[in-house]
């Protein structure tokens, strides 16, 4: 059983390209659920603390990027209006 969350964690890393914003925060938020109640061991923690750094590098770029494209649209959007 405590190993069939690590073969989901390892399916969702390969695709995690393909994740929603949401969805990677799904994911960080089981990790941290995980790691919090110690339903894992130290070894496993390791590998989910490392997935939860790269789930939360791919948010905060995520959010960058969405960040960026408001600036433009609102910049767009007050040259239009001078």
């Amino acid at each position: 059983m405590q190993m069939e969350w690590y073969r989901q964690s390892q399916l969702r890393s390969k695709d995690m390209e393909e994740m929603t914003f949401e969805q990677a925060m799904k994911r960080l938020n089981e990790i941290t659920d995980i790691i919090s109640n110690g339903q894992c061991s130290l070894d496993d923690g390791l590998k989910l603390f490392e997935e939860g750094m790269k789930l939360s590098k791919y948010c905060s770029d995520m959010l960058k990027s969405y960040q960026d494209k408001l600036n433009e649209l609102t910049e767009n959007l007050s040259e239009n209006n001078d």
